[in-house]
């Protein structure tokens, strides 16, 4: 008779670890770069970087569209910076985010007359980057004429 409190007990226990484990809609969301960030480089070669915000449209799964301003800056060399508006579209394959993205417009260069060349040449700034599983910041690697690591901070939504 001693059998059945224990298997009573076990069947308890069971139950319990059934009812607070996660199945089917319970299952942790996985993390998106829908939304608004800012983003920058390591420093580059002639003590360049390349900074920003970007805004992600969620469009279908696992895809996005995506619009963003951008300072690419140089310390040692001109341009001394380089203001640029791209839109893009995004690829989500698990944590692997690619971004591909298109000149719209080139804004202020310093020094101004550079701007017609920086509008003939400047190449639009493409990224490979791997989101976390809170869905806060993403890190890889930013890739146009050369090449750094660049990493993503999203904008805290505020609460009021």
């Amino acid at each position: 008779m001693k059998l059945r409190p224990a298997l009573g007990l076990a069947a308890s226990i069971a139950l319990a670890f059934s009812l607070t484990t996660p199945t089917g809609a319970q299952t942790q969301i996985k993390a998106t770069p829908d939304g608004a960030w800012d983003f920058a480089t390591e420093t580059l070669g002639a003590g360049c970087t390349l900074s920003g915000n970007i805004h992600f449209k969620r469009t279908a799964d696992k895809a996005y569209t995506c619009r963003f301003t951008a300072v690419w800056s140089c310390k040692q060399r001109s341009p001394k910076a380089v203001h640029t508006e791209q839109s893009c579209v995004a690829t989500q394959t698990g944590e692997n985010v690619v971004i591909t993205s298109k000149i719209d417009k080139i804004g202020m260069v310093d020094p101004v007359e550079l701007t017609q060349q920086m509008r003939e040449h400047y190449a639009a700034d493409h990224f490979s980057v791997k989101i976390n599983q809170v869905g806060d910041r993403m890190d890889g690697l930013f890739r146009s004429y050369g090449q750094a690591p660049v990493i993503f901070r999203k904008h805290e939504d505020l609460i009021s």
